[in-house]
């Protein structure tokens, strides 16, 4: 849940709020005479959410990822890690002599 705050508390306390922001992802809402005016998030937040903004803005990808719900909604099975990539998901252990 992100935090609301005035604009006058975010200039007092910009550093300390940054620290928060950038090391626990904290969100903070800026509200200017009451109303939200800005957001202050992390830059890995905002760079997520560009990513996250280009794959729906993606209509093929888009139409994919639907396909897919359908298919595994469905109940069927797709190609296992093995068969696609040729290796095994977790590498194989050596035995112990």
């Amino acid at each position: 849940m992100a935090k609301t705050l005035p604009i006058s508390e975010v200039k007092t306390h910009l550093p300390r709020l940054l620290t928060g922001v950038e090391e626990c992802e904290e969100e903070i809402v800026v509200t200017r005479k009451g109303r939200p005016a800005a957001v202050l998030l992390s830059y890995a937040e905002h760079e997520r959410l560009k990513a996250t903004l280009d794959v729906l803005g993606d209509r093929a990808l888009m139409r994919q990822v639907r396909r897919s719900l359908r298919f595994y909604g469905e109940g069927k099975r797709g190609l296992s890690f093995e068969r696609v990539f040729g290796e095994p998901l977790r590498p194989r252990r050596k035995r112990a002599r």
